[in-house]
């Protein structure tokens, strides 16, 4: 099986390392890390504050155990939004970031703003993202899809939907 994950908020904890970087600087901004920013916005913040979130961005509960368990029989896809345009050095530091973690990811797509596409062309059969917007297009492309953060919460439940489905290997 081939297995679509996103990063933010679903493989790794961005939002908490932001919250810590605006603390730690006193920025005065309402968004987390996952929504949707201007470009102004990006402009502004991600330039001087966006690779300390990143390196600083934990892994899920539960991610690493769960995705060696999957590795073994299934192939592993980073497909993100996560891109170098306001922080030059995001996709080098994202690797980085889950190989510090023991994550082994087969094949990795950043920049990606309609991941439906993408997910289409590589004809994955699940993608794990916490976006709605991300759930409704999948399943408007009958490409199976769990909505991480709201029904399913945790890694454990991850494999639990899968297994329930006889969808692993």
């Amino acid at each position: 099986m081939r297995i679509g994950i996103d990063v933010d908020e679903t493989l790794v904890s961005s939002n908490d390392a932001f919250e810590f970087i605006k603390k730690k600087y006193n920025i005065n901004f309402n968004k987390k890390f996952n929504e949707y920013w201007t470009k102004e916005e990006c402009e502004s913040i991600l330039p001087l504050y966006g690779e300390e979130v990143l390196k600083n961005s934990n892994i899920k509960d539960g991610a690493k155990e769960i995705l060696d368990y999957l590795s073994r029989t299934n192939t592993l896809i980073v497909i993100t939004a996560r891109n170098n345009l306001y922080c030059k050095n995001a996709i080098e530091i994202t690797k980085q970031t889950l190989f510090n973690f023991g994550i082994k990811i087969d094949e990795y797509y950043f920049g990606q703003k309609i991941k439906s596409d993408i997910a289409k062309k590589l004809k994955i059969d699940l993608m794990i993202d916490d976006s709605k917007k991300i759930y409704n297009n999948m399943k408007k492309e009958n490409i199976d899809c769990i909505l991480f953060g709201d029904e399913i919460k945790t890694w454990k439940e991850v494999l639990d939907y899968i297994e329930s489905r006889g969808l692993n290997g």
